[in-house]
This record gives C-alpha cells, sequence and structure tokens, in this order.
C-alpha cells in the first residue's frame, strides 16, 4: 500500500486494528518489563515513564499548570469501546481514567476552559464534557476520520478530518454543520484533502493544515489553507512541499508555524499568506508544534523508538535537536514556563 493510500486509511479498518493489537499485547507486556525507565531527554522531567494499561497516547492538552487531559486508545481494556480519556490535577505526576465508553480511538482533544473540552477520533467521534471530568458524545453526522478541533468560545467551533471534512458549530456542539466533506470510505480517483490541524484567531479567521492527495498522479502536496468568513470559503496557500503537514500553530494574527513529514517545518509572518521552510535538522515526522512567545518554541515527534524534540528561541531561525527514543505524539505549551510532552506509549514529560 503506498503512502497516498495508508494516509487516507488511517481510521480505516478498525477490526483489523483490534486484531492486531491484540496479537502483539503478550509481545509488549514482555517488552514493558525491560523497559526499566525512559530516557530522559536533558531538560526534561519525567513525570510518568509508560502508561500503566498499554493505552496508546495521541494527545495531550494543559489548562493550568496543574490540570490536563490526555486522550488516545486503551488498548488493553474493551476492545468494543477503545477510546480513552485521562485527567491529572497534579501537572501530569499522576493520572486517572475518565469513565465514559467510546467507541473509537480518539485523536484530539481540546479544552477551552478547565471545564469546557471536547475530544474528536475515529468513525466521526466527537464527545464533550462541562466540567472537566464527565463526557458525553455530540452527533457529528460523519463517519470518517476526525484530526483536528478548536473553539474560539463555547458556542463557536471547528473540527477538521479526513476525506476534505470540516464541521462548524455555533452552540457548543449540540448541533455540528457539515461544512464540506464528510463522506465516508477511502480515497477513490478524485483529489480530496486530508485535514490533520485546525486554529481559529476567531470566529471567522483561521487556518487548515494536512495534506491534498491526488491518487491519479500519484502524487501529493503540503496543504495550508485560510478562511476569513468562518469557514464558509477557504483559500489554499502555496508551499511548494510535498510533506504531509501533521500540525498548525498561530501565535498571534500574523505569525504561524506548520510542521510535518520528513522534519518540515513552515513558518509565515504574514498571516499565512505566505510559507517559507525553517532547517529543523532532523529527517523524522514531527507530528506537534507549540510557541510560548514570538523566540521560544517547541516541535516534537518521530516513529516508533525514534523520537525528536526540537526547541528555538529565535522563532525557528536555528532549532536545537534533541533525540529521544520514544514516539513523541504531542507538545503542549501552556507558557514559557509550562511545556509538557506526551509519546504515544504514555510517557509524560514536563520541561524543568
Amino acid at each position: 500500500m503506498n503512502r497516498l493510500k495508508s494516509h487516507g486509511l488511517r481510521f480505516g479498518q478498525k477490526s483489523l486494528k483490534r486484531t492486531l493489537r491484540l496479537a502483539i499485547l503478550i509481545t509488549v507486556a514482555t517488552a514493558y518489563s525491560v523497559f526499566v525507565s525512559l530516557p530522559t531527554a536533558e531538560g526534561w522531567t519525567v513525570l510518568q515513564e509508560r502508561d500503566p494499561d498499554f493505552r496508546d497516547y495521541m494527545s495531550i492538552t494543559f489548562t493550568s499548570k496543574s490540570t490536563g487531559w490526555v486522550v488516545g486508545a486503551a488498548s488493553f481494556e474493551d476492545f468494543e469501546n477503545p477510546g480513552f480519556i485521562g485527567y491529572t490535577t497534579d501537572g501530569g505526576a499522576s493520572w486517572q481514567k475518565s469513565e465514559i465508553k467510546i467507541a473509537a480511538d480518539l485523536a484530539e482533544v481540546y479544552f477551552l476552559d478547565e471545564k469546557h473540552g471536547w475530544a474528536v477520533g475515529a468513525n466521526g467521534t466527537i464527545v464533550t464534557t462541562s466540567n472537566g471530568q464527565d463526557w458525553e458524545p455530540q452527533t457529528s453526522k460523519v463517519g470518517n476520520g476526525l484530526k483536528g478541533i478548536y473553539f474560539v468560545n463555547e458556542e463557536v467551533g471547528y473540527i477538521a478530518g479526513e476525506s476534505d471534512t470540516i464541521l462548524s458549530t455555533k452552540n457548543g456542539g449540540r448541533t455540528w454543520k457539515v461544512l464540506q466533506g464528510g463522506a465516508l470510505g477511502a480515497i477513490g480517483d478524485d483529489d480530496a484533502n486530508m485535514y490533520n490541524a485546525v486554529q481559529f484567531l476567531d470566529e471567522e479567521t483561521g487556518w487548515l493544515a494536512g495534506v491534498r492527495v491526488s491518487p491519479s498522479t500519484q502524487g501529493q502536496s503540503a496543504l495550508i489553507q485560510k478562511t476569513t468568513d468562518g469557514g464558509q470559503s477557504w483559500v489554499t496557500k502555496e508551499t511548494g512541499k510535498e510533506d504531509i503537514l501533521e500540525d498548525l500553530f498561530f501565535l498571534n494574527p500574523s505569525m504561524g508555524w506548520a510542521v510535518g513529514e520528513n522534519g518540515i517545518i513552515l513558518h509565515t509572518d504574514d498571516g499565512g499568506e505566505s510559507w517559507t521552510e525553517q532547517a529543523s535538522g532532523t529527517p523524522e515526522t514531527l507530528r506537534s508544534v507549540g510557541f510560548a512567545d514570538e523566540n521560544n518554541g517547541w516541535a516534537a515527534g518521530g516513529d516508533f523508538g525514534v523520537g525528536a524534540i526540537l526547541r528555538t528561541t529565535d522563532g525557528g531561525k536555528t532549532w536545537e535537536l534533541e533525540d529521544s527514543k520514544e514516539k513523541l505524539v504531542k507538545v503542549f505549551v501552556l507558557d514559557g514556563k509550562n511545556v509538557w510532552l506526551a509519546s504515544s506509549t504514555g510517557a509524560i514529560m514536563r520541561e524543568k
């Protein structure tokens, strides 16, 4: 299966995924005992070495230096309800599992404040909370994988996902409107956009990042789109790159970064109208990026057994690379003094 098709089917073939997980549980359990400790990256404190129940982590977020959430898939528990949400009230030193049955893996979590949060994932799954601990489902009206979510306020939010999918709500998610896409299935013969990240600065202005795939030519291109009318229309911004973009972060209306495949880092200082590449120094896929201010930023990524942590103090003109033996899925920057990393195997690190 080529890269185009595998990306399009990322959330598909649910039963096969469950079978593969079951097949490797014994191997994982054996290997788990071998990992005495997580190699500590310089400047980082390990809060959790591995998830104790072999859960797969996909995203992490915090609303204060104490309160945070993580989402992913609970591989070792209920195969029919694999979606996992955990929360911490001590900065990540200990975690509790939210008691909710979610029949799909979760890919992303977003909190507007300590009470109002949403998580999205496979099969059009959306769940929400109004107290930070108890969750309930929302109806997306789509069945494909959802990858990114962002709320401007308690009422207005946006979701992006596979197969051109963009959703919006103006009532906190009680009802979601399909702005475009939403068709279930793998990539066909037509070109399609696969969105991995979404961010808005206000109700009208926002950006999407991902990849545009062209099955007929077996080609693809890095994708960044911008809207100035609340998602009613989107303009594609030229990047000149082929790499899949995994994450997007805007610090203000002018300055933004996008990261992804092959260690790519793109930067804009004109509101996303034009993008230039910054040298990352790594070939690993970068899956997450965040900034505390115009100078101080972090990016993280990697694949199984190989990870990368990047740090900049000059707005990305130069990036300092530190290797990790963990596939890092998310870096979350609350401010310049509170930054967390999460790995796919459940390792949680906090910058010292």
